[in-house]
């Protein structure tokens, strides 16, 4: 078959998935009335649509491409990605049922609104609306990157990266755009039935090209003989204390259980994001989340990065030249119909996550920042027609970036999970623990993303770039960010919380407070149950995520120079790891289930309302906040430019 005739099959599935996007778009749009219910959906989306996309969007493009290249770099050595089905269902258990019922009490549709309602706090409010654009520009324009990449292999450089990046950035405007949360969560279902067929079917060629699973693990095998090579079937210790990654610290140094267990809390991070949370107060009842988290994300989603991702990561750790890229490439010559239907899977797993990111990001810029701070009297339409501006303003600077900054672009993606962890100590205020006070939350989150800039690459480059160098690098003592974060943000909550008034609510977060508390009682069997959810929860963070990975290193077998003999035909870590996945699913079930944690409820959720109170002319000092805003802003850009210029940039 001719070259032309090989690349010809990309365009043409792309066209097909461009005009099955607009189609429901367009319906979205339609059920929308235009502006009435674009940010939220009117509240109406069914349980099961809110239950795929959530785990569409929480495992399925990006572990694809981040997952597995994680395999093919460290080998099995980090277990807990083997297991981020689990890890990413655990918060969703012990947040989105709660969570949904505050948000439908008080009428809230996002992250930010709770923050406000609850905590009163303007500065969680626009910690959540960066976090939102640090998903929407760095995680997402990442992925973005690299899909413009595989284009521009797969057509034989017929189509640039650039152009590629454009074209991508379109078709997300087109479908985020038109249709708001109602065509994310519309056309999400077919990204997520697309990108999870996509991942099986290229775990399946891998399987193909190896000869089948006995002669991969046979080739694995080989690896783990070769001196170099059986350190990536390993858990290298329980902590290293090195100074971190370019400071003295070596890629190996960060497999140690620390390292799996502070990874395994970025991936929760997710969970706790304005993304995820966007979809549980769109959704039409609570009664989807415990199956959702159970039987799909860690359940069949688990279960596809336990084995299908780990195969593909397999085949590039066994040949390095095979990354997800070079397999498709290599596809592309036997087959190029099946490798194009493959990539366009794959792409609809990265962009329902970028249309979720960007839809969040854009309304909470708008919604949640400007409208309330700088122009309160914008109207409903008008909110979203900006809204729309800002999606297409945010996708401008992805596609800039992907092209002119991609090590800034890498360097925010590592931001985005890590921060996100972060929110766990606000959220835990509102749906489980009322100590937390308000100063309380605002406080932690603000040290938490602190300990998270100082222990990745983009926090210690700009202080570089500022002339202070810090003694450490990425990751001390093999501790991923998101635990430092989280242990400075523990410390502070903790005395704070000892310090502060515990009653200083005001009337809303009064009135959740009372609501959860009244509504949401267990019954007296989960109640006597809590030791051993406790303990089991306990006990499967140690041994799946935890020190314990250390006996995981030589229960199904050994590998070493004399040869690896796995008891079990592969490498004992991932052994340990499936076995991990499916008492975490048992895990998921208890405590949604006999826990009541997410178990469905029926009662109807009267809508509270509040005390009226007379609205005040605020117009002068928001014009004056925006004329300081601009000020500032341009002040800001032109002091970049003159640095920039005096450093030779």
């Amino acid at each position: 078959m001719s070259a032309a005739a090989s690349s010809a099959w990309l365009p043409l599935y792309g066209l097909f998935y461009v005009a099955v996007m607009l189609y429901w778009a367009r319906v979205g749009a339609r059920e929308n009335g235009d502006y009435q219910t674009f940010f939220s959906a009117g509240h109406s989306l069914a349980p099961w649509i809110s239950v795929l996309v959530l785990a569409g969007a929480s495992l399925s493009g990006w572990f694809v491409l981040g997952g597995s290249g994680i395999i093919a770099m460290h080998g099995f050595a980090l277990p807990s990605v083997l297991v981020a089905g689990v890890s990413l269902a655990l918060p969703g258990v012990f947040f989105f049922k709660r969570i949904w019922f505050v948000g439908q009490r008080l009428r809230l549709s996002s992250q930010a609104e709770i923050f406000r309602s609850y905590y009163e706090s303007h500065f969680l409010v626009v910690v959540s609306t960066l976090i939102a654009l640090v998903f929407a520009v760095g995680f997402t324009g990442l992925q973005m990157r690299a899909l413009s990449q595989i284009i521009e292999t797969l057509t034989g450089e017929t189509v640039s990266a650039l152009t590629a990046s454009v074209v991508l950035g379109f078709v997300l405007f087109a479908g985020v755009a038109i249709g708001g949360m109602r065509s994310v969560g519309y056309f999400g279902v077919i990204q997520t039935v697309c990108a999870y067929s996509a991942t099986v079917t290229l775990a399946g060629f891998v399987l193909f090209w190896s000869d089948g699973f006995a002669a991969l693990n046979s080739s694995l095998s080989e690896l783990a003989a070769a001196p170099e090579g059986s350190v990536k079937f390993l858990v290298s210790g329980v902590i290293h204390f090195t100074g971190g990654l370019g400071r003295g610290g070596e890629l190996a140094a960060a497999d140690t259980a620390v390292a799996n267990l502070s990874l395994a809390f970025a991936f929760m991070g997710f969970q706790a994001s304005p993304l995820a949370l966007k979809i549980v107060l769109s959704t039409r009842n609570a009664n989807g989340f415990g199956a959702g988290q159970t039987w799909v994300l860690a359940g069949a989603f688990g279960g596809l990065i336990a084995f299908a991702v780990a195969i593909i990561g397999a085949m590039g750790l066994i040949h390095p030249a095979l990354s997800v890229e070079a397999m498709l490439a290599r596809l592309q010559e036997g087959s190029p119909w099946f490798a194009a239907m493959i990539f366009i899977g794959i792409v609809a797993g990265v962009q329902l996550l970028a249309g979720l990111a960007l839809l969040t990001a854009a309304e909470s810029v708008v919604r949640h920042v400007y409208k309330p701070y700088f122009h309160s009297t914008l109207s409903r339409r008008a909110t979203v027609t900006l809204t729309r501006v800002s999606i297409a303003v945010l996708i401008l600077i992805t596609v800039l970036m992907q092209s002119l900054t991609p090590v800034t672009l890498s360097a925010i993606a590592g931001l985005a999970l890590p921060c996100a962890f972060q929110l766990w100590t606000p959220l835990l205020g509102v749906t489980w623990l009322r100590w937390i006070t308000r100063p309380a939350a605002a406080t932690g989150v603000g040290f938490g993303l602190a300990g998270v800039l100082l222990t990745e690459p983009f926090g210690y480059q700009v202080l570089s770039f500022l002339g202070l160098e810090l003694p450490w690098g990425r990751w001390p003592w093999t501790i991923h960010s998101a635990a430092w974060g989280m242990a400075a943000n523990l410390a502070a909550v903790l005395i704070i919380s000892a310090i502060t008034n515990r009653n200083a609510f005001g009337e809303e977060a009064r009135e959740a407070r009372d609501f959860l508390h009244g509504t949401l009682r267990t019954s007296r069997r989960s109640h006597g149950l809590r030791s051993t959810a406790w303990s089991a929860a306990l006990i499967w963070l140690f041994l799946a995520l935890g020190p314990g990975l250390i006996f995981g290193n030589a229960a199904f077998g050994k590998a070493g120079a004399e040869g690896a003999s796995w008891l079990v035909g592969m490498p004992s870590l991932w052994a340990w790891a499936l076995a991990s996945w499916v008492t975490g699913i048992g895990l998921v079930w208890f405590l949604s289930y006999k826990m009541e944690m997410a178990s469905p409820y029926g009662q109807e959720i009267p809508a509270y309302e509040p005390t009226l109170r007379l609205r005040r002319d605020r117009s002068d000092a928001e014009q004056e906040r925006l004329r300081i805003l601009i000020i500032t802003g341009a002040a800001g850009f032109v002091l970049i430019v003159l640095i920039a210029f005096s450093f030779g940039g």
